[in-house]
């Protein structure tokens, strides 16, 4: 999580984390659970004794300023972001009388900018050392030219994640932790007031900015969020109500990092426990099956699938099996979002 200080992130971070963070010198790490209605659904039909939401693990770099790229503790925000998967950035949508007026637009724009300049760094970094090496191999070669390729793109204000690669280049790219690789969020702070109207100032060119760039937008207005957050369940459906809240921002942030991460969920069933289980997107049945356990994976025979949609339209597993749509599937069988599994495999020996 990035964002000038005051914008609110850390509000935000401690509604997503349920302020269960655990704080190391400057960083604050804590575990935000995705919502899923679809686990809520289930969680109602099987009546579990454990219900368990995928999860995101998230980090808020604490007293660095993402607006002073000279600064000591921008460097070190750099050298954060690199190691994670993707970015939440908070942009302050609100007037603050110590802040001036919001421009929510600039704040976006910047962050964009100095990922980009930094990944232009790496990238005539290794240009260079590529170009003066005395015995350059033909892999090498090959590396050249893609970084040649990525600069130029770069030069032209285009986010590695805009530039169409293959996927060898991906692998490639991997070691480098370049930033304008990973998928970014963008969460407009709002006031209360705006939260009312709908609207804040340059909000239009905000979110221009992130159809360009190919950016999810979410907009809320954390210090009511919080308030929300206090208040017994009757009393928060109403407060919700009253300010047109469907499902709260904080809800459509951690959804929007799970998709932008190109997770998916399957989920196991039971008296004991009804769980979701978060993969990548294209992920065959034996590794998914190796999330549950490694001895599953080793073991793996058949996978029992139902999709969901259909699990919830007949009412019933008893009702499922009886009109045969229950699968079963080999280890090659790329998982769909939404399957309900039972992995069939043999204890190894």
């Amino acid at each position: 999580m990035v964002g000038h200080p005051r914008s609110g992130k850390t509000t935000l971070f401690r509604l997503l984390t349920g302020a269960d963070a655990s704080g190391k010198q400057d960083v604050s790490v804590g575990s935000a659970r995705v919502p899923d209605e679809r686990i809520d659904f289930l969680s109602d039909m099987f009546r579990p004794k454990k219900t368990t939401y995928a999860r995101i693990e998230l980090v808020d770099l604490t007293g660095v300023r993402a607006d002073r790229p000279d600064g000591k503790g921008f460097a070190r925000l750099v050298n954060h972001m690199r190691t994670v998967d993707a970015l939440i950035h908070v942009v302050r949508a609100f007037e603050a009388l110590e802040d001036g007026d919001a421009n929510p637009l600039a704040d976006a724009s910047a962050l964009t900018d100095e990922l980009i300049i930094a990944d232009m760094a790496v990238a005539e970094t290794r240009m260079e050392r590529l170009r003066t090496s005395r015995k350059r191999t033909a892999d090498e070669d090959v590396e050249l030219a893609l970084m040649e390729r990525l600069s130029a793109e770069l030069g032209e204000g285009r986010r590695l994640r805009e530039i169409e690669l293959a996927p060898d280049e991906v692998e490639r790219l991997r070691s480098y932790g370049l930033l304008s690789f990973k998928p970014v969020v963008i969460v407009a702070n709002m006031s209360e007031g705006h939260l009312a109207s709908g609207q804040y100032p340059g909000r239009e060119a905000l979110q221009a900015h992130c159809d360009e760039h190919g950016i999810p937008l979410v907009e809320l207005a954390a210090q009511v969020e919080a308030e929300i957050a206090e208040l017994p369940e009757p009393d928060r459906k109403e407060l919700m109500a009253e300010y047109g809240i469907d499902v709260t921002g904080v809800e459509q942030v951690a959804r929007a990092v799970y998709d932008s991460l190109g997770l998916i969920s399957f989920f196991t069933v039971g008296e004991d426990e009804v769980r979701a289980w978060p993969i990548a997107r294209g992920t065959v049945a034996r590794r998914a099956a190796g999330k549950i356990h490694s001895d599953i994976e080793r073991g793996f025979i058949r996978a029992e699938t139902i999709a969901y949609s259909d699990l919830k339209r007949l009412g019933s597993m008893v009702a499922a099996r009886s009109v045969g749509l229950f699968r079963l599937e080999g280890k090659e069988y790329v998982m769909q979002d939404g399957d309900i599994v039972n992995f069939r495999f043999s204890p190894q020996h």
